[in-house]
């Protein structure tokens, strides 16, 4: 969520983005992808914040903790990310992106992945869960999760569009 406008974008562009926002997950049939960054305060989190205002017991959004390897040294996420602060049904996965530093430094994909892999085995509150953590098993459980809500809203969906014909 933009929350300062920057250059020519209008003044009122948290709201115009929160309106957006809001007109696609207030819809039901919608899942809800929760990013937010490990190294603030996830209890403050907008994205955490605005799911519970339309998703209140956690059931369609799907939590991710960014920036593990950049919070404060003796802190972790481990609690989140075993799903016991801030419960959501269908969990948190933790994820390491490349720096703006790699980007400018080319450091491809498939290194930044190993890496961040790496980062999750040798880290000691990560290394029990690595296999539950990383951009590999976010992509296959947001495809997974993805695959089975259209399999279990479609047929409700066809029946309000049949019926609004």
């Amino acid at each position: 969520m933009t929350k300062v406008p920057v250059g020519d974008q209008p003044a009122d562009i948290e709201q115009q983005i929160r309106n957006m926002l809001m007109e696609f997950i207030s819809k039901e049939s919608c899942l809800i992808l929760a990013v937010s960054p490990a190294n603030t305060d996830l209890a403050n989190s907008d994205a955490l914040k605005i799911a519970k205002e339309v998703d209140p017991q956690g059931i369609r959004t799907i939590g991710v903790i960014t920036k593990l390897d950049l919070m404060d040294d003796g802190t972790d996420a481990r609690e989140i990310l075993e799903n016991r602060l801030l419960p959501l049904r269908r969990g948190y996965i933790g994820v390491v992106n490349r720096s703006q530093r790699d980007i400018e430094g080319r450091k491809d994909i498939r290194t930044a992945m190993a890496a961040e892999r790496k980062f999750f085995l040798s880290h000691p509150s990560y290394r029990h869960m690595a296999d539950r953590l990383g951009t590999p098993y976010l992509q296959k459980v947001l495809n997974q999760q993805l695959t089975n809500h259209i399999r279990d809203t479609l047929p409700s969906l066809r029946n309000n569009y049949s019926h609004s014909c």
